[in-house]
């Protein structure tokens, strides 16, 4: 039963809602370097690390620790990678069910070169084996939630889950951070849509992020986000445009600042504030984690948070 919850903070109450999840989830080999190499270049290793990531298991680990219920549906393979994903996922406290395996399964990972002074990385993926069919969506579970967050991966069982939402009152957040091939029927079940600049003339074959939020708005979103990195986040809906600079902060390593965005901008959301306030609260928040290295140990509280925007 999805609850109205509110505890106390920064002088203003905060609901304590659940989210559903569900999307991509990989484990990061993220390799820092000097700088990153150039074609038919070598660069030397300063550090590495294995991590767990992906834009939604992130999200939902930034809402645990701002003291938010998630449960989190993904798939991943009965390997070394996917006991891995089950650590991460019961350390930071969401809830998850392991996925049925196929005898040919094999658990997603990336490959993140990060550029030690910049923070700026390149990666290479490999999404898993296996998509999450339709049928394996459960209807009491997604509805016992408040809200539904996905990356559009497994397309027909994220549109199934999303239906589910909507008809029992949830709100849809979606964060598209690649072309999918039935982005369209996707759309058409979202409340509120965050993507990259990068992905407008991926899309549309335009650099115009207003010709492109519009364009995504006629597909169904209420609201779009769309992510400029150091630039900031501009917001489109049907009857207004605001623009929102980055926070400035020395930036170690990029890798999940827009999932982080995604994340906090979700938990505003929820708060019922006003849009200034959401999209600061977002871009504080993702500012914080570029200041610190990983995934996981960078992600900043809601007490950090709150005093870079208060």
């Amino acid at each position: 039963m999805k609850r109205a919850v509110v505890t106390f903070f920064l002088n203003s109450y905060v609901k304590i809602f659940s989210i559903f999840g569900l999307g991509t989830i990989v484990v990061d080999h993220q390799v820092v370097l000097e700088k990153l190499p150039k074609d038919d270049h070598k660069g030397e290793v300063l550090d590495d690390r294995y991590q767990v990531g992906g834009p939604v298991p992130t999200a939902l680990c930034l809402l645990r620790k701002f003291g938010m219920e998630s449960t989190f549906q993904g798939k991943w393979a009965d390997d070394q990678y996917g006991r891995m994903i089950e650590e991460d996922l019961r350390g930071q406290g969401v809830a998850f069910e392991a996925p049925l395996c196929h005898n040919d399964s094999r658990t997603g990972f990336a490959h993140v070169w990060l550029e030690q002074k910049t923070g700026k990385r390149t990666i290479a993926g490999y999404r898993g084996s296996h998509e999450i069919g339709a049928d394996e969506i459960d209807e009491k579970i997604v509805a016992g939630h408040d809200c539904l967050h996905s990356d559009g991966w497994s397309g027909e069982a994220a549109i199934r889950a999303m239906r589910i939402m909507r008809e029992t009152g949830g709100r849809v957040f979606m964060d598209l951070g690649s072309p999918k091939t039935d982005v369209e029927k996707l759309l058409r079940e979202v409340d509120s849509l965050n993507c990259p600049e990068s992905l407008i003339p991926r899309l549309f074959e335009t650099d115009d992020l207003e010709a492109g939020a519009e364009r995504l708005l006629e597909m169904g979103p209420q609201e779009v986000t769309i992510t400029r990195g150091s630039e900031g986040v501009c917001y489109f809906s049907k009857s207004e445009r605001v623009e929102q600079a980055a926070y400035g902060v020395e930036a170690v390593d990029t890798n999940g600042a827009g999932d982080v965005f995604a994340g906090a901008m979700i938990f505003a959301t929820m708060q019922d504030w006003p849009l200034v306030k959401r999209l600061q609260f977002a871009c504080a928040a993702a500012a914080l984690k570029c200041a610190k290295r990983g995934n996981r140990e960078a992600l900043p509280d809601l007490g950090e948070v709150g005093e870079r925007t208060d």
